[in-house]
């Protein structure tokens, strides 16, 4: 009976516990995670910031206009189906309507359209210039570094294949990163 009892006490008690501090832990170890990711975030915007101001700042500002132009562009086709509407109902109460206001929103969403696609090329041709000068400028600050070694870390396999993996993925992932948080802030917007 004891056994039992105590059996039927400590287990779901400790149960419990455990499972209160596996969840305090896992709570930690996704916070820790979190802030590591933000920390970065902070060191490929400072990276690719430093790189090209102007190629950051136009990034930056094609992101928000791609952000808004689809939204805008959703706005324009209420306001075709509308004027259609109204124009039909026009037509039926006067026997004729003035085409003016429906074209009119056709384009001025066909100007939305085609600003959206420009947008959108010139994202990706700043996102080209942008990886070259970014590849350019982390294999500079390589081989600044590289500079200051001994012949003994080149000689270690293990060492090598780390600077050459770095030298490989370096220039990529900062920007990857970078416009994985803008293309966030787009899809917010």
């Amino acid at each position: 009976v004891d056994g039992g009892e105590s059996g039927a006490l400590s287990g779901p008690v400790s149960g419990g516990a455990g499972r209160h501090f596996s969840g305090v832990r896992g709570v930690s170890a996704l916070l820790i995670r979190f802030t590591s990711l933000l920390d970065q975030a902070r060191r490929a915007l400072l990276l690719v910031w430093g790189t090209s101001r102007g190629l950051f700042l136009g990034l930056v500002l094609a992101t928000l206009i791609a952000g808004v132009l689809p939204a805008l562009a959703a706005w324009l086709g209420q306001r075709i189906v509308d004027a259609v509407v109204f124009a039909m109902q026009l037509h039926a109460q006067q026997g004729s309507a003035p085409l003016w206001p429906v074209v009119r929103y056709v384009l001025m969403e066909a100007g939305v359209l085609a600003l959206l696609s420009a947008t959108q090329r010139a994202l990706s041709v700043q996102q080209s210039l942008l990886r070259v000068q970014l590849g350019q400028k982390v294999n500079t600050m390589i081989l600044e570094k590289a500079q200051t070694l001994s012949l003994v870390q080149f000689a270690n396999s293990e060492f090598y294949d780390k600077l050459v993996r770095v030298r490989r993925e370096a220039s990529t992932r900062p920007l990857a990163l970078v416009m994985k948080s803008l293309g966030l802030i787009q899809n917010l917007i």
